[in-house]
């Protein structure tokens, strides 16, 4: 494999404690998700697990011995069915079954599982992984499932995108705690670049006559990356994409939303991720909503307050712990 070797020298390795199966279970259920264990030999079972949280995304490693690990219906529930875990194998082995699909992970391969599926989970001796878990809505507002088409496929750590992605994880990951109030922005930042990687990821591996599929892609990822540009609408996004405004129209039938409303929802996003980070607290509210394409002060609250119900100075407040507000 290319710079896997290099790559991995960031990791720091996991927690120094070995714990009990069920104190692995336990941690496990808590750092990514609810899952079912079997072991062969459960009094045998030795398993270490780091995690931390920031910015709604979990940074999570782990080392064990050989088990098992599955979600069903009966597993799954409502509060943790919107997130996808992304994985990178370091040590040893894991198959990943979910939609159909069985991905064989060895040192150097990643992939992708929803939690709101069923999957399975089954562990070789000398299992060690490092995997981040974020919302869903961090790579799409989409009411259907992106990414469907790729999860529990293996994908390789190669150089260029895929490498400089994971160097940032992990780059990220060992310094969390060193981050202070950039922190947020380093990990929204992380997501883009997770985000970027996956939706190429995707491009790659959708079957033979998804060709719209492939362009609604292009088209969300081009929305997103001029979401600053306050003369972005249906028409210039048509134009950037050589289609008529009612063949872009037709393409977003099946997103369950509109071009326009997607534009908002995601500016609105932006911005709420903007008016809680500690590093922008002193930033105005209004110069927050210009950096990401409302025109005016006012357009922006209102546009603001209908979608999330607060005015921009009222969520700032509710979820940066009281701060002020700047004047502006």
């Amino acid at each position: 494999m290319t710079s896997f070797t290099a790559l991995t020298e960031q990791f720091e390795g996991v927690a120094p404690r070995p714990i009990t199966l069920t104190s692995w279970a336990d941690a496990v259920r808590r750092s990514v998700l609810r899952f079912e264990f079997d072991c062969d030999r459960p009094d045998r079972f030795t398993g270490r697990v780091r995690d931390r949280h920031l910015h709604g995304v979990s940074f999570v490693d782990m080392a064990s011995g050989r088990h098992a690990a599955y979600r069903d219906h009966r597993t799954i529930r409502e509060a943790d069915a919107g997130f996808y875990v992304l994985t990178l194998q370091l040590a040893g082995e894991i198959r990943i079954a979910q939609d159909g699909r069985v991905a064989l992970l060895r040192p150097g391969l990643f992939a992708l599982y929803d939690s709101g599926k069923p999957a399975t989970l089954t562990v070789g001796d000398g299992y060690r992984s490092t995997c981040i878990r974020f919302p869903k809505t961090a790579i799409s507002p989409r009411q259907d499932d992106p990414l469907a088409e790729i999860t529990a496929s293996p994908f390789a750590c190669a150089p260029g995108l895929t490498d400089t992605v994971w160097s940032t994880v992990l780059s990220v990951n060992r310094n969390l705690e060193s981050l202070g109030t950039h922190g947020p922005t380093a990990v929204r930042s992380l997501m883009t670049l997770v985000g970027t990687m996956l939706r190429s990821e995707l491009g790659h591996h959708v079957p033979a006559g998804h060709s719209h599929e492939e362009l609604l892609e292009r088209v969300l990822g081009y929305i997103d990356d001029n979401l600053a540009d306050a003369d972005l609408g249906p028409g210039r996004v048509a134009a950037a994409h050589f289609l008529s405004l009612r063949g872009l129209h037709k393409l977003f039938e099946r997103t369950g939303t509109t071009v326009s409303r997607y534009i908002r929802e995601r500016r609105v996003e932006r911005c709420r991720m903007d008016l809680t980070d500690p590093a922008l607290a002193h930033t105005p509210a209004s110069a927050i909503g210009a950096r990401w394409g409302f025109p005016g002060a006012s357009h922006f609250g209102q546009v603001f307050k209908r979608e999330t119900g607060l005015a921009p100075a009222e969520f700032r407040r509710q979820n940066a712990g009281g701060a002020p507000e700047p004047p502006g």
